[in-house]
């Protein structure tokens, strides 16, 4: 196999994945649309008057009996589907369904009956199959009989007229010719044989099928009609699928992401993680946190990290979050963090901990308050987690940002073992978080992304923010994923109920290598 040739089937197989993807993502419409066809279908079916068919079949002669009794061929006899064309008319002809109505009594007219027979032709017999369809079985099989009759009934008419107009013009011209000539006999037997045919005028068409009743209604089964509707319904739901699909920017998978940041991604966060509000609740929902830290201590051989901004490219994609519970991880090492609300529009510290203070970043920034004495330990177990929380919020959060004060503050709370983590605003709405990147003081940056949220001109956008500046991100985060599409073990890994009981180690006695500190995170 060539290259190219594995290049398109490994394209082949992406497709296909893709489309899986897009079915499992949309499988609620899909399931609805099926069964609301499906529930249409069957009550359409259940609710449709019920109609019932029979069939009476009529045999017919081509030629009229005065052609026969003349021996002459039929003039039709070169056309047979002409012939049949005029018998299919002749049978569902006013006059024949106007005595229908009077042999049965019927209320309904000549034209309503009509309506309720179809006349086909054998393509090749001389039979005429006369189809009754009524709400009644009874009804049905009297009608396509009754039509069978009177047929019958109107053509033995129409050959005796026939008759008796040959025989006027026979005696016209018999009594033209003198007696004892050939033609006069000749004519003289034709006369005989008219009469004799009088007799049995209408012998040209028979039933060879009578109507009976049938025993169920025309049309499909209930099986077949809802095999119909979910045929169409699986129709729909894929169309309508793939059209909300085509119409949909948000990004859904990681392979996107990646694509469209191109960073790599640092780690997959489940939307398990995102169910408690507050973060003394997510205490046992780190492990993708662990990951994360794993990460950035892998990117920290080659470049440093101890100030890392914590970003989006919209709101709503969990960078705080992300940032609460990443300096959570690095603080559970033993290593001394400070975690940095730069949020100034829309803080969320105060909820994530729990905090009832009006006092924060805005204060060291307006009362030359020294930043330390604002730090809080949110977590009694672990002092060597602080918080500076937004404090007060201003009305130029830009130009604060800006200002040289912040850099100095973050370099200040830079500990020679610790780390800052800064909780920036969005990228793309505002110019908050674009003044941070240019921050000496800020060495390196993660960009969270939610999936099923942020658009693709969205990525775009914070792309192109990140490309003019100096920060240089170290990869992205996911958020909102589900526990399937996580790799690992997922949430649940760890003690149960009824296990063996497990080392308990201090968080001190951890952080106290024997020998080298590492260079990462965690040390």
């Amino acid at each position: 196999m060539s290259a190219g040739e594995r290049w398109e089937q490994m394209r082949g197989g992406e497709g296909v994945s893709r489309a899986l993807r897009v079915l499992r993502h949309r499988w609620l419409i899909v399931s609805g649309v099926i069964l609301v066809c499906v529930a249409f279908a069957v009550f359409r079916h259940e609710r449709a008057t019920k109609s019932y068919t029979a069939t009476a079949n009529v045999v017919f002669q081509s030629g009229t009996p005065a052609e026969s009794a003349l021996q002459v061929a039929p003039a039709s006899t070169s056309e047979p589907l002409r012939e049949a064309d005029t018998e299919v008319l002749i049978a569902h002809s006013p006059e024949v369904a106007e005595a229908v109505r009077l042999q049965l009594h019927a209320h309904a007219s000549a034209n309503e009956l009509l309506e309720q027979v179809q006349v086909e032709a054998e393509p090749n017999a001389n039979v005429l199959n006369l189809i009754a369809s009524t709400g009644s079985p009874q009804e049905s099989a009297r009608l396509a009989n009754a039509f069978a009759e009177q047929y019958i009934a109107f053509r033995t008419k129409s050959e005796l007229v026939d008759i008796s107009t040959v025989q006027s013009r026979l005696q016209k011209q018999l009594a033209e010719l003198p007696a004892g000539s050939v033609e006069r006999a000749n004519l003289q037997q034709s006369l005989q044989r008219l009469v004799e045919l009088r007799a049995v005028a209408g012998g040209g068409a028979s039933i060879i099928g009578t109507a009976t009743p049938p025993t169920t209604p025309a049309g499909s089964s209930l099986s077949t009609t809802a095999l119909v509707g979910l045929l169409i319904g699986v129709a729909l739901a894929f169309s309508l699928v793939f059209i909300v699909e085509a119409l949909d920017r948000r990004i859904k998978t990681i392979e996107e992401f990646e694509h469209e940041y191109r960073l790599p991604t640092l780690a997959a966060i489940p939307q398990s993680g995102f169910r408690a509000r507050r973060a003394v609740e997510r205490g046992e929902l780190l492990e993708p946190y662990r990951i994360l830290r794993s990460a950035l201590d892998f990117a920290a051989v080659t470049r440093q990290l101890d100030t890392l901004m914590v970003t989006s490219a919209i709101p709503g994609e969990g960078k705080t979050t992300v940032a609460v519970d990443l300096a959570h991880t690095v603080a559970l090492t033993g290593r001394r963090v400070v975690l940095m609300e730069l949020d100034l529009r829309r803080p969320t510290f105060a909820e994530q901990f729990g905090l009832d203070t009006k006092d924060g970043l805005t204060t060291v920034l307006t009362q030359r308050t020294p930043p330390t004495e604002l730090l809080i330990e949110p977590f009694p177990a672990l002092p060597n987690f602080s918080v500076l929380p937004a404090g007060l919020l201003p009305h130029n959060p830009s130009e604060l940002l800006g200002s040289p004060r912040i850099a100095e503050m973050i370099s200040g709370l830079l500990s020679d073992e610790g780390m800052v983590i800064l909780d920036a605003p969005p990228l793309n709405p505002i110019a908050d978080a674009q003044v941070l990147l240019n921050s000496p003081a800020v060495h390196a940056s993660i960009v969270v992304a939610r999936v099923n949220k942020t658009s693709r001109e969205d990525v775009r956008r914070a792309r192109a923010i990140l490309d003019r500046h100096m920060v240089e991100p170290v990869g992205i985060v996911i958020t909102g994923l589900r526990e399937s599409d996580r790799y690992g073990y997922g949430h649940g890994y760890g003690p149960h109920p009824g296990d063996s009981p497990t080392l308990d180690v201090s968080i001190d006695a951890l952080s106290r290598p024997a020998g080298s500190e590492s260079r990462g995170l965690s040390r």
